[in-house]
């Protein structure tokens, strides 16, 4: 469904399992806005 790395596909699936919210700078993370609560860090 969405084109991620293992490691970044491991983070947000447990990000969403845990109701919390994932903290990250990676852009690969953009498509997931919708589906998990993301902290972008600048």
């Amino acid at each position: 469904r969405f084109k991620l790395s293992l490691a970044d596909a491991f983070a947000a699936a447990l990000a969403k399992e845990k109701k919390a919210e994932l903290i990250t700078g990676d852009p690969e993370f953009k498509p997931l806005e919708k589906e998990i609560k993301i902290g972008w860090l600048k």
